[in-house]
């Protein structure tokens, strides 16, 4: 008698969803194994490079159809509205806005993140963000940058991290007849040590950007970004890069996640209160280090994530014991408007250390670390062993160092049923 088919729905196309379905596809080919990728659109963003296509400095047009055309995989267009996950069901809306249910055996969650809007009164009413899609989106932004550009408007971009200094610098270096301001509520810069904040101060200053710190946005209105102390600056458009959250959905159906709505999950990437479900990309937060001290919501973080996902969940499918989730961060890279970036190698406690790699030199190795993961994720169908990372003994070590700490020891892992 033939064994069924062990059905596992992954929901998210992004960098996550897509290099682990790519992946697990090669990995598995010869089990019995139904995949099954589910994304409202059918084009592959690449959130790195956001902040270029809304100035027209980069173009997505990568099928999710096409790059899956050869994997053994069905794609889904649409978008999850309900996951039941005692039925083991998912709702899903189609383009024709028809409700599907699609039931699993093994569903792997990564729906990524969105900006956060619902904290200041007008920010999801009047505020842009670097997202794909929508009204006030990175492709609204696409078409209203030019006309500010000929007519010498002004953007406020609210939030210094890594987005809103990327932000700033390519709106500025690209429109330079555009008036740009960064405002950030506490120290500009704040999450770098001072050698790293100044040198972007100093890119930003050369391209005209304003910098307003110690300022909080208490409102966003049409025309203007309300500050507290009374003062208000006048623009034509917001930019709102302040932090990023997880979908509602996994809160919605009752899985444990944290305060920003990622799914809490174990060292195998599966959710700690419903086991049967995976969690990867910036949709999940390990609650165990897996061996660095923060973990940040990055493009790179969800490749590791998904490969490994993709791995132990072979191994599981195979009746092989997996292995905990584990890597280090090598590098950080933060573009700084057309032609250049801050290239930061990085040590074992997550820290930038010297030499720095600036300017174009920079901008050369983001580029091409950036491409490296696409090129990796697209490959892995065929050769789903090519993207590897550093530190996948860290997880273990940490736990030798901790071994009095009670609960230390690894869960187990279990195969779908």
């Amino acid at each position: 008698m033939t064994q069924p088919s062990t059905r596992i729905l992954v929901l998210g196309g992004g960098i996550a969803g897509l290099l682990f379905t790519l992946r697990l596809s090669g990995k598995v080919a010869h089990e019995s194994v139904q995949i099954t990728l589910v994304n409202e659109s059918d084009i592959f963003t690449i959130r790195p490079w956001l902040h270029e296509y809304a100035t027209h400095q980069r173009a997505f047009d990568r099928m999710l159809p096409q790059i899956l055309r050869k994997a053994p995989v069905q794609f889904l267009q649409g978008r999850v509205t309900a996951i039941d996950s005692d039925q083991r069901r998912v709702t899903v809306r189609d383009q024709q806005q028809q409700q599907q249910e699609l039931s699993y055996d093994c569903l792997v969650y990564a729906l990524g993140s969105t900006p956060e809007r619902q904290n200041v009164p007008g920010v999801a009413q009047y505020a842009y963000s670097l997202e794909a899609r929508g009204p006030l989106s990175a492709s609204a932004l696409r078409e209203k940058l030019p006309d500010l550009g000929s007519n010498g408007g002004r953007v406020v971009v609210c939030g210094a991290g890594a987005t809103g200094i990327e932000t700033a610098a390519q709106v500025a270096s690209i429109y330079p007849e555009i008036k740009v301001s960064l405002v950030t509520r506490g120290a500009f810069a704040h999450a770098w040590e001072e050698p790293v904040a100044n040198i972007f101060r100093q890119r930003l200053v050369k391209l005209g950007v304003e910098i307003v710190d110690q300022s909080e946005v208490m409102e966003v209105r049409p025309q203007s970004v309300v500050l507290d102390r009374g003062r208000e600056l006048p623009c034509s458009l917001c930019i709102w890069t302040t932090g990023f959250v997880a979908p509602p959905l996994a809160r919605e159906s009752g899985l444990a996640v944290n305060e920003r709505g990622q799914i809490l999950v174990d060292p195998f990437l599966r959710s700690v209160s419903h086991p049967q479900i995976y969690a990867i990309g910036d949709a999940a937060m390990p609650i165990r280090n897996p061996g660095v001290p923060h973990v940040r919501m990055s493009a790179y973080t969800a490749s590791i994530m998904a490969a490994h996902c993709a791995d132990s969940l072979s191994d599981v499918l195979k009746g092989a014991t997996p292995k905990p989730l584990s890597f280090a961060y090598q590098a950080q890279a933060v573009a700084l408007g057309r032609g250049s970036a801050l290239f930061l190698p990085l040590s074992a406690e997550d820290k930038p250390v010297s030499p720095y790699f600036a300017g174009r030199a920079g901008a050369f190795v983001r580029e091409a670390f950036v491409r490296f993961v696409i090129t990796a994720t697209m490959s892995q169908q065929r050769f789903p062993g090519m993207f590897m990372w550093f530190g996948k003994n860290r997880y273990e070590q940490q736990l030798e160092q901790n071994a009095s700490v009670e609960g230390a020891s690894l869960p187990s892992a279990h195969r779908p049923s």
